[in-house]
């Protein structure tokens, strides 16, 4: 066996053969060590790359997430939420127009379109704080059901696991164009259209727990039930303070 197929134990000092999760010498757990030996730099291209496979084609959150879990990328996880921020907020714009009375030679029409625009960067302080809130909270519950992972994996599965919530704030926008409410109808986003609207986002939110699902299986090394209760949950507590504000 040759060194560069073998790892060093912190533990014992033993050489351990190459993909030992155990060391066979002393028992210690080698999985931190195996995954750092295994992981590449991930480059923008990549990380776009990630992006775009996580909310194009969810037939490929599998594959697509034993990547992200193998390695690791916070830069396209921020990237993620960047774009997630950006697409809610012409949402709201989008709907801010449609309700609103105005044409496009009339200065509040511009200020509709490009108001949210100008406040995405709050959307996306947003979206931080509750990526850090929830990357917390799911890495500590894996850790208790003995996840192997550490926070930074757990942060990158968390951040590219919300790309759908990008399509779905898209697909939204577009609905509310072809079928939203007349002009004159209402004069609010806090209407019940709009928290209709607002329920469509829930599909989208079901396919952000299956991705972080899936990344939780292949970071922690969780079973399926581990993995998909932790997310899962999560998303009910998400959907919960989400959607409860709307409807009181």
């Amino acid at each position: 066996m040759s060194e560069s197929e073998s790892l060093v134990c912190p533990n014992c000092s033993e050489r351990s053969p190459a993909g030992y999760i155990l060391c066979p010498y002393c028992g210690f757990d080698l999985t931190k060590i195996v995954k750092a030996a295994q992981r590449v730099r991930i480059t923008f291209k990549e990380s776009f790359s990630r992006i775009w496979r996580g909310f194009f084609d969810p037939r490929q959150s599998k594959g697509l997430f034993n990547e992200v879990g193998a390695n690791p990328d916070r830069r396209g996880a921020i990237l993620t939420l960047i774009l997630v921020s950006m697409a809610y907020a012409s949402r709201i714009g989008v709907y801010a127009i449609k309700v609103s009375s105005t044409t496009w030679h009339d200065f509040h029409f511009w200020y509709a379109l490009f108001f949210p625009f100008v406040v995405w960067p709050a959307f996306f302080l947003l979206a931080l704080f509750a990526w850090f809130i929830l990357s917390t909270a799911i890495w500590l519950l894996a850790k208790t059901l003995g996840g192997k992972a550490g926070y930074r994996e757990t942060m990158s599965v968390v951040g590219y696991s919300v790309s759908p919530l990008i399509s779905g704030s898209l697909i939204i926008s577009l609905i509310i164009v072809l079928i939203g409410p007349p002009i004159s109808s209402i004069t609010s986003i806090t209407s019940d259209q709009f928290i209709l609207f607002e329920f469509l986002y829930l599909p989208f939110i079901a396919l952000a727990a299956y991705h972080c699902g899936n990344g939780l299986r292949a970071s922690h090394l969780l079973s399926e039930p581990y993995s998909y209760s932790i997310s899962g949950l999560m998303a009910l507590l998400f959907i919960i303070f989400y959607l409860l504000p709307l409807i009181l």
